[in-house]
């Protein structure tokens, strides 16, 4: 059993990890938490009483403070090795369950939040599965510029695709970052606790926006008219340019509404599902 969240010190978790001496997988992304200052940060920000779904269980660590504060924790673990010891660490408490498996692929449970120490090689496309599936809220921790991707503003050096689709759909603040040697093994950059909270979405066909993002930021510098002509051709623009959009506006500093707007004109040119 790991002592109270009040009283834990990273040296109580590191020794855990230590116990069984673990060899991670490096293209897993395999990070845990080992600075109680950032457990404590997650637990601060989960509802009290509230069903979770946790993504990477690692050894269980934050899972266990997750389950002292929660009614149930479901928590997804890809690796079998990690899953047999989360086992052990987790088996005095019986509010978890744990499932091994790819959490980009299996069903997810209805649940009021998923909290997830994201694995860095997974994190675009568990944010982009989070917004499909309407998860009410979010709490990750992410790599600092991914972050500074799901906030950023039109003109920005990280505004793209992710900006759009984030902000579309959720409410998104940073609320607190920290230096690689919180975790184990550290990483070479700072990470950062982002929360997601769902709001009415800024357009109902979600495949059509992602779909035409897609093709505009794929040149985020060029200007709308140049890039529409490379994919979409001259009737394209022509269909923008009848409904007074301006296509000689770089992609980089169309907004969110403005996007929306040619969303809606650029249906009849754009086909697939919108991609990752």
């Amino acid at each position: 059993m790991l002592p109270d969240l009040e009283t834990v010190t990273k040296e109580d978790l590191m020794n855990l990890i230590m116990k069984y001496r673990l060899r991670l997988r490096k293209r897993l992304s395999q990070h845990f938490v080992v600075d109680p200052m950032v457990i404590r940060d997650i637990i601060s920000h989960v509802p009290l009483n509230s069903n979770v779904l946790e993504i990477g269980t690692g050894i269980g660590i934050l899972t266990y403070y997750l389950a002292k504060v929660t009614s149930q924790v479901i928590t997804v673990e890809i690796d079998g090795r990690l899953v047999r010891i989360a086992e052990r660490v987790l088996n005095q408490l019986n509010n978890i369950s744990i499932i091994q498996g790819n959490a980009l692929e299996i069903p997810w449970p209805q649940v009021d939040i998923i909290v997830s120490n994201v694995p860095y090689s997974i994190t675009s496309p568990l944010i982009i599965r989070i917004i499909r599936e309407g998860i009410p809220r979010a709490l990750l921790t992410i790599q600092r510029e991914v972050a500074n991707r799901l906030i950023s503003k039109p003109g920005g050096d990280d505004y793209g695709r992710l900006s759009i689709i984030t902000q579309c759909n959720y409410f998104v603040s940073i609320l607190n970052t920290y230096p690689p040697d919180s975790f184990y093994p550290s990483p070479e950059i700072y990470s950062s606790l982002v929360m997601m909270t769902k709001k009415e979405p800024c357009y109902g066909d979600m495949k059509a926006l992602e779909s035409v993002t897609n093709v505009l930021f794929r040149h985020r510098n060029r200007v709308l008219r140049w890039v529409l002509n490379k994919y979409l051709g001259s009737d394209a623009v022509n269909a923008l340019m009848k409904a007074n959009i301006n296509v000689n506006a770089r992609v980089r500093q169309l907004g969110i509404d403005e996007l929306v707007k040619i969303t809606e004109y650029l249906k009849p040119f754009i086909g697939g599902d919108g991609g990752d």
